[in-house]
């Protein structure tokens, strides 16, 4: 069972990601946040002195908790190519969930914000980290030891990163996104070749 500062803490960890999804960085405020969690400011501000340390923690809570449950998933098709895409279908999925717009939040927010780049820097450089190791537990042995694989890795994280970033003016189902087949032939052809699918 979870101490009570723990639940408390996530339920701070979780409104300041409810925050940033729903008002943007400029309207995260301390106080929509503790509204959202239902806690006392001195509570709130014993554990979180800063505003940007909060949002920071938040994002890194939330997406190091999904990253790891997506590298821990065992169960991927037996078949190298069938693995592909399934892997790349679920690298997607993470570009629709709350902690990828909170993050981007962040990240906008940085561009004038000299504190929150420093605070999020080091938090950045351990996630990204973290996300290839999940990758690489993902896709999994033959398929990581394929001499392109470092270079597609980082092209579908870029490109999808890049791509989601439309969804925030341009609505659509992310099931039916067109690069999402680019993205599986891109990984096909150059972990297996074009003739081993």
């Amino acid at each position: 069972m979870q101490s009570r500062s723990l639940v408390t803490q996530n339920r701070i960890l979780n409104a300041a990601v409810q925050a940033l999804v729903e008002f943007g960085y400029a309207g995260a405020s301390t106080v929509k946040i503790q509204e959202l969690a239902d806690v006392s400011r001195g509570r709130m501000l014993h554990q979180y002195p800063s505003r940007d340390e909060l949002l920071v923690a938040a994002v890194q809570h939330l997406a190091s908790a999904r990253v790891d449950d997506a590298g821990a998933q065992v169960d991927w098709p037996a078949a190298p190519g069938a693995r592909i895409c399934a892997v790349v279908d679920a690298m997607w999925s993470t570009y629709q969930q709350d902690y990828f717009w909170a993050a981007t939040e962040l990240w906008i927010g940085a561009r004038h914000n000299d504190d929150l780049r420093r605070a999020l820097v080091p938090v950045e450089r351990a996630l990204n980290k973290r996300v290839r190791a999940a990758s690489d537990a993902m896709f999994g042995v033959p398929i990581i030891d394929a001499p392109a694989y470092p270079v597609v890795r980082e092209l579908l994280n870029t490109s999808m990163r890049g791509v989601a970033l439309t969804y925030a003016f341009d609505r659509r189902r992310p099931s039916s996104e067109p690069d999402l087949t680019l993205w599986k032939d891109l990984a096909l052809d150059r972990l297996l070749g074009p003739d081993c699918r």
